[in-house]
């Protein structure tokens, strides 16, 4: 999909607390690469420069890209992924930025274009999927959202959606984001050991990353 749309980075949180997946999600194997390999896989064709933020101390697998990756530590211990994108917006330097988790490995291009592409005039743009909101498969203007999450931390307000209400923000329907992903793959997110196992076992059916 070729739309005309402003440059953009890719902002990937690594440095999740894994408390469901019981152990670091980044360095998960999946097909015998790390997870966090196959997120920068996906963003790089769309995103010259990629920021990952990691939790303190934490200590990533190693990982290549053909973008210009930066690592920056969470500057908030244990608050959560608003927090996290907090942390990675002071490090973006586009004007605006595709944020994603680490457990997303099939993320689809085609949608971050989709995303991009409706961007200009909005602070953030949301697609939905399975009746929910999905702002870890979203784009955000961080010169707008920074200074708006980093006083929602001060508050300990910490969930994502709510703090859209202080923003211009443009939410997708289902309908659009298929338009991009047909199968909605990008938001199956290996948040749990099974599911892991459940994406293998579809890439595995599809003849996929091999």
């Amino acid at each position: 999909m070729t739309r005309e749309r402003e440059p953009i980075d890719g902002l990937i949180l690594a440095g999740g607390k894994s408390s469901r997946f019981g152990s670091d999600k980044a360095s998960a194997r999946l097909r015998g690469r790390p997870l966090l390999q196959w997120v920068l896989s996906a963003i790089e064709p769309v995103c010259r420069r990629i920021v990952i933020v990691k939790a303190q101390g934490q200590e990533l697998p190693a990982v290549t890209s053909r973008s210009e990756l930066v690592v920056v530590e969470d500057r908030f211990a244990a608050k959560g992924p608003l927090a996290g994108l907090a942390t990675g917006f002071a490090a973006v330097e586009a004007e605006i930025c595709f944020a994603t988790a680490c457990d997303a490995p099939l993320l689809r291009p085609e949608l971050i274009e989709l995303l991009a592409a409706m961007a200009p005039g909005y602070d953030v743009v949301c697609p939905m999927a399975g009746a929910f909101h999905q702002p870890l498969t979203a784009v955000y203007r961080p010169h707008a959202c920074l200074p708006v999450f980093e006083e929602l931390i001060e508050q300990d307000l910490l969930r994502i959606v709510p703090a859209y209400e202080r923003l211009a923000a443009r939410i997708l329907s289902e309908d659009e984001v298929r338009a991009a992903d047909p199968e909605l793959d990008s938001f199956r997110n290996a948040n749990r050991p099974e599911r892991l196992a459940e994406i293998e076992a579809l890439l595995a059916s599809r003849g996929e990353g091999e």
